[in-house]
């Protein structure tokens, strides 16, 4: 990552202006094809499945309104590529490689020299393409994540990556009945525990798969807090901040019930 990091700071770069990160568009055959085949991408007239429509003109007291369009249009977009990547990983049964190559990817998103690289707007195509194989072959992706990358990058959509990463992960979820679990923890937990943690939530919530992600926050202290189910509203607080708020909560309860 570190060799990747130095090309990308390396890099010539030119005044080439961003291109709209959401347009519309509307192309055949399917995506899927062209992940799975490798085939040259096609013209802007062929395409998606899905169609996304781009708002053409937006008033000028409507700013606010516009933007969360704009992000709403990315995110349709963002699903129809993950989409199309599941769908090729079901057809090739290789589904579950090509899940770990997101989680590979959401790490490298955590890079800030490799996000920034990737997304500028400014970096050319062929020096973006160059480290997207390079990283490719260094992270061992499959061919449909490597022709997804090539895609993005072709197609002036690199600002999407993370929208689809969280697409991808949430469609992969629903495909394979697997529940996603985050827990909170002031330090790393053992992987032992974090064993036992996946039992009791996989008997909790009937998941056949249990996925879970350590989050750490030194501000609960100690203990730690599990989080799961629809958009995360199951809640078991077992942190140490969590019992302190409950007495901090209580002792004003009482202090208010004494001056009444």
């Amino acid at each position: 990552m570190e060799a990747l990091q130095q090309r990308a700071s390396a890099a010539t770069v030119n005044g080439q202006q961003l291109a709209p990160c959401v347009r519309a568009v509307c192309r055949k055959p399917p995506l899927s094809s062209v992940l799975m085949k490798g085939r040259p991408l096609l013209s802007n007239n062929n395409g998606l499945k899905a169609k996304v429509l781009e708002q053409s003109s937006v008033a000028n007291d409507a700013k606010g309104s516009h933007r969360a369009c704009v992000v709403a249009m990315a995110k349709s977009v963002a699903n129809g590529y993950a989409a199309a990547l599941a769908e090729v990983g079901q057809s090739k049964s290789n589904l579950d490689s090509i899940s770990g190559d997101i989680a590979k990817l959401s790490h490298f998103c955590e890079d800030k020299t490799f996000y920034d690289f990737f997304t500028s707007p400014v970096v050319k195509d062929e020096h973006k393409k160059e480290v997207v194989k390079s990283l490719s072959k260094e992270a061992k992706f499959t061919t449909a994540t490597l022709n997804l990358l090539t895609l993005l990058v072709t197609k002036k959509r690199t600002m999407i990556l993370k929208d689809l990463i969280k697409e991808f992960e949430d469609i992969y979820n629903k495909m394979t009945d697997t529940q996603l679990v985050y827990v909170t923890s002031a330090v790393e937990i053992q992987e032992s525990q974090l064993a036992q943690i996946s039992e009791k939530v996989q008997s909790m919530s009937g998941c056949k798969n249990i996925k879970i992600k350590n989050v750490i926050d030194p501000s609960i202290i100690a203990g730690f807090i599990i989080r799961f189910g629809e958009d995360g509203s199951r809640l078991i607080d077992m942190s140490v901040k969590g019992q302190l708020d409950k007495i901090a909560s209580q002792i004003e309860l009482s202090e208010q019930a004494a001056v009444l």
